[in-house]
C-alpha cells in the first residue's frame, strides 16, 4: 500500500477515535459503572455524518501532505533544510 495513502487511512482512524472520546472526557457529571461507552456510543451515533466527513477531510489532507512533502523539500534552500534538520 502506498505510504500517502496508508498515513491518511490512519489519520482518519484517529481523527474519529479522539473526535468520539474527547467529548466524553470532558464531560462534567459523574458516570455510572458502563456507562462511558454507552456515552461513546451516543456520541457517534449523533455525530456520525460529521465525524465521517471530517475524517474524510483529514485523509484528504493528510494525503495531499505526504505527496507533496518531497517536491517542497527539494524547493527549499539548502540553509533552510539544514536549520529544520539540526537538532535543537
Amino acid at each position: 500500500m502506498d505510504r500517502a495513502l496508508s498515513t491518511a487511512i490512519i489519520g482518519a482512524i484517529v481523527n474519529i477515535i479522539l473526535s468520539t472520546i474527547i467529548p466524553c472526557l470532558l464531560k462534567k457529571h459523574d458516570m455510572k459503572k458502563g456507562s462511558f461507552l454507552t456515552e461513546v456510543k451516543l456520541v457517534f451515533m449523533v455525530h456520525r455524518h460529521i465525524l465521517i466527513t471530517s475524517s474524510v477531510i483529514t485523509a484528504i489532507a493528510i494525503y495531499l501532505a505526504v505527496k507533496m512533502e518531497p517536491e517542497v523539500v527539494s524547493s527549499l534552500p539548502p540553509g533552510l533544510i539544514n536549520f529544520l534538520n539540526s537538532p535543537m
